[in-house]
């Protein structure tokens, strides 16, 4: 039998594997897809395009894990029913599940790992990538003169070449519009070449001007039909310096992103839950303090005569009000609809505070409850792929891949409708993420119970007897 646990376990590691990297690499492709525009032309470095991809695949594992332990638990038990082995270990008496059973050890144990990965590794993975995703978005796009073209990316200057020699470090025909004085077109620098170079890893770019002019309107009060001053330089060499830090791309820190949910582990998550629901419970005290200065509440369940002292109070307010004169009835009717629509105000700002908190208190629970989905997850579509494979005994990536990804798109799909509700307070967060998980449960039992006794329900000779038993009783 251990060679038997040996060879089951060495045959579903390898489709692991390869399943998992390519549900990775689709998955890493989707996001290069999705944020091409803020990557393309800003000059990024190999090891920063690196970095960023590293902790791309590490947030996308949570996606790529369970799609891979569904498609290798098909691809496996579907080889061994594809080549009797599966018939032949049942009819030396082994059953179905004494045969998963290394396997489900393995399922638990990757489980197990999924969830400490989930808890420790996926927070600062989400960190680093959050971050340093946000750093690229701000950083300006790559410096490039275009031949012809003005270039305004520079603070306070507009450079336009007019040629540019191959290795685009020479350029011919040059002109610079200097506007850091804010008086529109008054200085003008032109050249007949130039030389680009950089100083300080590329913070500084230097042109060395060659053979050129500056036009430069002297500063002075402009009067009415008084011409201005225009002072002409002529130089041979000339070199000037322009900052590009804008340019480089500046790591910012995390401490913008350190209180997101997605960046915080279990224990992390517990706490600022709990944080939440003292907080609500101060606003609802605080409310209460506010709403006391315009109205006394009398709990008639803490006093007996509650009751008796409010009609007491109502029958004094009533007998002093109709002794007043029509002017001063008019004044205490205007004091009660002020304070009353103090009232209203409070608890309205208060009640949209405490809704904002709630829905804080939600993701804080649902992030909670993503915790230990992942890793139940693994488990359940492995006893979904596993018995479907043995009822199919196809191997490969055939009907195992189409399979695999319609019930993995099941599980995405109701795990997203689950997490939406929950948000929506529609259902509990609780309910919300466990929802694929209740609904995948009872589909994985069907199909162990079914693989157990050899049910042939999803093989082609099954349907085409059905639709012939169905075509003889029409007939009869």
């Amino acid at each position: 039998m251990k060679k038997l646990d040996k060879l089951l376990v060495l045959s579903y590691l390898g489709p692991l594997l390869l399943t998992f990297c390519i549900a990775l690499f689709v998955l890493d492709m989707m996001f290069l897809w999705k944020y091409v525009d803020d990557l393309i032309g800003k000059g990024i470095e190999g090891s920063v395009l690196a970095e960023l991809m590293f902790y791309a695949s590490a947030v996308q594992v949570p996606m790529a894990f369970p799609l891979a332990v569904l498609v290798a638990s098909i691809m496996t038990f579907g080889s061994f029913g594809e080549q009797f082995e599966l018939t032949a270990v049942k009819a030396s008496g082994i059953s179905l599940f004494r045969f998963m059973r290394p396997l489900i050890i393995l399922t638990i144990f990757l489980s197990v790992s999924a969830f400490f990965f989930s808890n420790n590794v996926l927070p600062v993975a989400n960190l680093e990538f959050s971050t340093l995703l946000s750093d690229i978005r701000k950083q300006k796009p790559a410096l490039a003169f275009e031949e012809k073209i003005f270039n305004n990316d520079i603070q306070d200057y507009s450079i336009r070449v007019n040629g540019k020699s191959e290795d685009d470090r020479t350029v011919y025909d040059i002109m610079i519009y200097d506007h850091s004085e804010n008086r529109g077109n008054n200085h003008l620098v032109i050249a007949d070449s130039a030389e680009f170079g950089y100083l300080n890893d590329g913070a500084v770019m230097t042109i060395a001007l060659h053979n050129g002019h500056q036009y430069k309107e002297e500063t002075m009060p402009i009067e009415i039909n008084t011409p201005q001053k225009l002072m002409i330089t002529s130089f041979r060499h000339w070199e000037k310096q322009f900052d590009l830090s804008a340019f480089k791309l500046e790591r910012q820190d995390q401490t913008a992103f350190t209180k997101l949910h997605r960046m915080l582990n279990l224990k992390q998550l517990k706490n600022g839950a709990d944080s939440v629901l003292i907080q609500m419970e101060n606003e609802r005290d605080l409310m209460m303090t506010n709403i006391s200065r315009y109205y006394v509440f009398m709990n008639p369940e803490r006093d007996t005569s509650a009751l008796f002292q409010q009609e007491r109070l109502a029958s004094n307010f009533y007998g002093a009000y109709d002794s007043l004169l029509y002017h001063k009835k008019l004044d205490v009717l205007n004091s009660a609809l002020i304070k009353a629509r103090n009232m209203k105000n409070i608890i309205v700002s208060k009640d949209e505070m405490l809704g904002y908190k709630f829905k804080d208190l939600i993701q804080y629970r649902l992030y909670m409850h993503q915790k230990f989905t992942l890793s139940v997850a693994c488990l359940v579509l492995f006893f979904i792929g596993a018995p479907l494979g043995a009822i199919i005994k196809r191997g490969g990536f055939g009907w195992p891949m189409l399979l695999a990804v319609i019930f993995f798109v099941i599980y995405i799909v109701t795990s997203i409708m689950g997490e939406k509700t929950a948000e929506q307070m529609v259902l509990s967060p609780w309910q919300g993420m466990w929802l694929s998980t209740f609904l995948l449960m009872p589909i994985g039992i069907f199909l162990t119970w079914k693989a157990k006794n050899d049910s042939p329900i999803f093989t082609g000779a099954f349907y085409r007897n059905l639709f012939a038993l169905k075509n003889k009783f029409s007939r009869d």
